[in-house]
């Protein structure tokens, strides 16, 4: 499976302005067609989820490559990233990158040979939302998951991309990690996090890699309550489901100086780790879904 580079840059660079649900509502509800508009494009069945904040309504967006597994019980794979940003950043990393690589994920799955298990694509909102009373976080992530068990869906694993486009000389490790794993100094890898139900998706990813990109792979307990550093996304929703899930990622703000800053421009990515990110994480899609 060969990523479209250009097409990566021109989907970041399409998303790269402010996407908030109060300081930039009309960019935010922009980013929400445009994930809508290229799923629908790329042969995807796409719906809208509707789900409330604070009085007013906001969308995930779905798109389902379905299956030829006529099981009506068989579980679901799942690739999705969040497409809202911080008030303050154009969020070219953070995630404009996750979005643009899950929907390059969705063409190449779309025009290959159709999968056993359905695929959904999706694009997460309000992920960056931090209340803290009442606890409020993730927002988006937790409205699709209660979305699919209402629905009586259950998930064989979900592949959550944060922050997929940035590389650099530096590279922090918490010191939890460094305890029980080996990482590299410079931030020129990615990683793949999973909690302790996640070892398929870890291993379907380290097989598709190979060859295509330097992965840093991690397997932590409790679903990640032990490493905070680990439930920052879209993919601790999935845990606390009880389904495997990986957050896929360049480490974030452990290595991209310009996270949740103004800086997070398009001109600080490298398109080509972005293509073999993409590659990778379509690759182990496509081995699971078979």
């Amino acid at each position: 499976m060969a990523a479209d580079r250009a097409r990566l840059e021109r989907d970041v660079r399409r998303l790269a302005v402010p996407r908030h649900p109060v300081a930039s509502r009309a960019a935010l509800k922009d980013a929400e067609t445009f994930v809508a508009v290229e799923l629908g494009a790329a042969g995807l069945r796409v719906e809208r989820q509707l789900f409330d904040w604070k009085g007013r309504e906001f969308h995930n967006v779905v798109g389902t490559l379905d299956g030829t597994d006529p099981h009506p019980g068989r579980p679901l794979l799942v690739v999705g990233a969040h497409f809202d940003s911080v008030a303050s950043s154009p969020g070219a990393d953070d995630n404009a990158s996750g979005v643009a690589g899950v929907l390059e994920i969705a063409r190449l799955l779309a025009r290959g040979p159709r999968l056993g298990a359905t695929v959904q694509c999706v694009g997460f909102n309000l992920e960056e939302i931090q209340e803290m009373v009442p606890p409020r976080y993730r927002i988006g992530s937790r409205a699709y998951v209660a979305w699919l068990r209402e629905r009586g869906f259950d998930v064989a694993g979900a592949f959550v991309l944060e922050m997929i486009g940035f590389t650099g000389p530096e590279q922090r490790v918490p010191a939890a990690v460094r305890l029980v794993k080996r990482v590299p100094t410079e931030g020129r890898f990615l990683a793949a996090v999973g909690d302790g139900s996640s070892e398929v998706l870890l291993a379907a990813m380290e097989r598709a890699a190979k060859g295509v990109i330097e992965l840093v792979t991690l397997s932590v307990p409790l679903k990640g309550f032990l490493v905070p550093d680990t439930r920052r996304s879209d993919n601790a929703r999935f845990w606390d489901a009880g389904w495997p899930a990986l957050m896929v990622t360049d480490t974030a703000d452990l290595r991209n100086p310009h996270y949740h800053k103004a800086s997070d421009t398009p001109e600080t990515l490298d398109y080509e780790f972005m293509a073999k990110t993409v590659e990778t994480v379509a690759t182990a899609v496509a081995e699971l879904a078979r």
